[in-house]
């Protein structure tokens, strides 16, 4: 985006993919020439001078080496040295008014205080810009009256910018992992929307659709593909409502981050770190938290990081517990391939000048397109139960299930522990395992009912909690399969052994948990085994389904 920069520089506000682009198409359609030439409100010093200035080594009381400046519809980006300044621009719009210098001053405020919440190291804080009137220098942090205020931040690689990594095949799991726990605690502890607010309501929902609708419409050369694509999210806009209300009942309508795509986070000491939140739109940073989530999600899938995709889903809900959202992720995830469609196709038709760039943008907006309808229209909707004793090695073959098949996984180990005030002990009692599998039902339900393939993983010895999944199933009309999972009394020793060593993994079985199952355990009956999946098989989910038809 800036050329051949060093590598330790700052791309401050990505294009792509970023929700800021709709708010350009909101200019757009009013004059199509304010996107290009947003209105300049006068000003103490003047913008060309401004500018001019700040890109002088002498304005900045710091080594200013590698001075170059991003121009955004917003904003000036000054990045010099180990800094990077980011100066409101002088401007007034319908959807924001940044034409005195106190507005100004306080949007660079918000700014700061909302993108430490996730990046406190990136973000220094507001220090102002004077202006000498005898010399016509520029002050960065210095004495005399302010005549701007920038937000101060510091440069990283751009080569850490995570799509920059997925990009060149260097993103990792560990790094997923890590991200989804951020995500799911910063979701945990954002405010809630108050009562009277409209974010998160069925209407606002859909305006946000119609808004982005109308800016693929006026921008795309396929009508018929922008046409499929709008109506099927109509549908199933329609289908939500209902559950788009308990969500914001369920205080599920949070101050979320409201642009976190890979473009926007990158690794700092090797930590995945989210910046560039939505600071100037409260409407689009007051979301769903699933929908916040649904960006990651679907951008990892557009980069055909499938497995990751779904090693971030599944984190997160473990993290958080929010299997509810399930039912809205398809809808929320195609919403936001909509949105990158839209983003790419601005500039396609910024970039007319040079058709073949044109070109290739279009086409990547046609597979976004593709993609939005994809992730609405997948049902592969199955249950999967794994079977075997505590250290037969059911949790890892779950998750490399989950991940390779593009699966959704609830363990009974991680929801045993979101019973409160129940002490490790006492979780393997019977009341307690009984509720610990209806939770498991009721989670495959919601994932399942939104054409989701669900693995159960739990340990499955009791024929009455396998017959209460099998009857879940046929309620449902879905197909139902059980892993089987085996090893000899000393190996799952050894494991159990090791496990409760390394103190990293959910499961609180030890070998007393393991002498009672071995001694209470019901084995498969002949109906049961007849849903065993073969190991060898590869493609899990359209052996199950394929199985069932």
């Amino acid at each position: 985006m800036l050329g051949n920069r060093p590598a330790r520089t700052l791309i401050y506000v990505r294009a792509h993919g970023s929700n800021r682009a709709i708010l350009t198409f909101y200019i757009r359609r009013r004059n199509p020439r304010m996107a290009e030439q947003a209105p300049t409100i006068p000003c103490t010093q003047p913008a060309e001078a401004l500018v001019t200035r700040m890109l002088e080594a002498a304005a900045y009381p710091h080594p200013a080496a590698d001075l170059q400046m991003i121009e955004t519809h917003l904003s000036w980006v000054f990045l010099a040295g180990e800094f990077a300044y980011k100066v409101r621009k002088p401007i007034k719009l319908d959807f924001v008014d940044f034409s005195t210098l106190r507005a100004r001053q306080t949007d660079c405020e918000e700014e700061c205080r909302l993108n430490r919440r996730l990046a406190p190291a990136l973000y220094l804080g507001v220090v102002p810009i004077s202006h000498d009137p005898a010399t016509g220098a520029i002050y960065v942090d210095g004495q005399g009256t302010p005549c701007e205020y920038a937000v101060r931040m510091r440069r990283f690689a751009q080569q850490d910018v995570l799509s920059a990594l997925a990009h060149a095949g260097r993103l990792r799991p560990e790094e997923i992992d890590a991200l989804a726990d951020l995500i799911a605690d910063f979701h945990a502890t954002a405010p809630v929307c108050g009562p009277v607010s409209d974010d998160g309501t069925p209407s606002s929902i859909r305006r946000t659709l119609e808004d982005c609708a109308a800016g693929v419409s006026a921008l795309s050369t396929e009508p018929p593909i922008v046409a499929a694509t709008v109506a099927l999210l109509r549908k199933h806009a329609d289908r939500l409502e209902e559950a788009f209300a308990s969500r914001r009942r369920g205080r599920h309508i949070r101050e979320c981050h409201g642009d976190l795509h890979l473009g926007n986070i990158v690794l700092i000491g090797g930590q995945p770190t989210p910046f560039d939140c939505l600071e100037f739109s409260p409407s689009l940073r007051w979301i769903d938290t699933m929908y916040d989530t649904a960006f990651l999600f679907m951008d990892l899938l557009a980069a055909g990081l499938h497995g990751l995709a779904y090693r971030l889903i599944n984190r997160y809900l473990e993290r958080c517990g929010d299997y509810a959202g399930l039912a809205v992720l398809p809808f929320y995830a195609s919403m936001r391939a909509l949105v990158r469609a839209r983003v790419l196709l601005e500039r396609a038709h910024q970039l007319d000048g040079t058709p073949d760039l044109a070109a290739k943008l279009r086409g990547e907006a046609r597979r976004m397109l593709d993609l939005s309808r994809e992730l609405l229209r997948r049902n592969d909707a199955c249950i999967l139960l794994m079977h075997g004793l505590s250290g037969s090695g059911k949790s890892t073959r779950a998750a490399q299930l989950a991940e390779a098949e593009g699966m959704i996984r609830v363990r009974s180990d991680v929801e045993r522990q979101r019973t409160r005030y129940v002490a490790a002990v006492d979780r393997y009692l019977p009341r307690a395992v009984e509720r610990t599998y209806r939770r498991l039902a009721a989670v495959c339900k919601l994932g399942a009912s939104a054409g989701f393939p669900m693995i159960a993983d739990a340990t499955f010895l009791a024929e009455r909690q396998r017959r209460r999944f099998f009857s879940l199933a046929h309620r449902l009309g879905v197909a139902v399969a059980i892993a089987d999972c085996v090893a000899d009394v000393d190996t799952l020793r050894m494991r159990i052994r090791n496990r409760m060593q390394g103190g990293l993994d959910a499961s609180e079985a030890d070998l007393h948990v393991l002498d009672a199952q071995i001694a209470t355990q019901q084995p498969l009956n002949v109906e049961e085994r007849a849903h065993v999946i073969p190991g060898e098989i590869s493609n899990v989910v359209p052996y199950i389904r394929g199985r069932e038809q």
